[in-house]
């Protein structure tokens, strides 16, 4: 797979032979395209970690059936073309991360997918917050939520509370998108951050503790499957699509 867009080579670019990998087994490989042009053409790079070929696809995927003008929130959303594909489709995305690296344009050899982007330089759909998710007070409710690769590096009380948070911030029937890593071979949630062990597995929790407490905030749990033995990956991955209840 070609992309023409990508003039340089950045450090962190995704590898000709993995894209082509990747391209080969996509769903959707037109999504895959446009994800890793729309990434380079705005930051000079598509992430060379290899499961975000597959997370960042399923999300949008997902998200195609909600109307122009639809309300989504991304919480930790990084460094990432999923927020500013969104919007050109016509919604209104809201990114949360609290990170202490600020990115901002141009693009130096350094970057990768981690750190703060303020997303409303680039499209007038797009607004960024710089704090945690616990302090964003939203001003209407949103149509959809999603976190790419981002639960499994909180802590379980953090995380817990922030599904709470996602049930009162969705409206009725809102979309609830979450992938995350596992450890693999096993059922406990991917347990470190930027290479610092977040909590104990067995503290951090397992996918059962993710889809019953979904379940007891009253979502309707669409999808949930655990991916195993991808590709060049470090682990397995989790992907929820759930729907808020009335």
């Amino acid at each position: 797979m070609k992309d023409e867009s990508a003039t340089t080579l950045h450090p962190r670019d995704i590898a000709a032979v993995d894209l082509e990998a990747a391209s080969a087994v996509s769903d959707r490989p037109e999504l895959l395209r446009k994800l890793v042009a729309t990434s380079r053409q705005t930051f000079g790079f598509y992430t060379g970690h290899y499961p975000h070929t597959i997370n960042y696809p399923w999300v949008i995927e997902r998200l195609e059936r909600l109307p122009p003008g639809s309300r989504v929130l991304d919480i930790g959303a990084g460094v990432s073309p999923v927020p500013i594909v969104l919007a050109e489709r016509g919604m209104f995305v809201d990114t949360v991360d609290k990170h202490p690296t600020i990115r901002t344009l141009a693009c130096p050899q350094d970057w990768n997918e981690w750190g703060f982007f303020d997303y409303s330089r680039l499209h007038q759909n797009l607004a960024s917050h710089h704090c945690d998710v616990a302090e964003l007070t939203p001003p209407a409710p949103f149509d959809a939520i999603y976190s790419i690769s981002v639960l499994a590096h909180m802590t379980r009380a953090v995380r817990e509370d922030t599904l709470r948070h996602c049930r009162d911030w969705l409206r009725p029937g809102g979309c609830l998108l979450f992938a995350i890593d596992v450890i693999p071979s096993s059922d406990f949630l991917w347990n470190r951050s930027e290479g610092l062990e977040v909590e104990p597995p067995i503290q951090h929790g397992t996918v059962s503790d993710v889809v019953e407490q979904l379940a007891e905030l009253g979502f309707e749990i669409n999808e949930s499957k655990v991916v195993r033995g991808v590709y060049k990956s470090p682990t397995d991955l989790l992907f929820i699509d759930c729907t808020r209840s009335g």
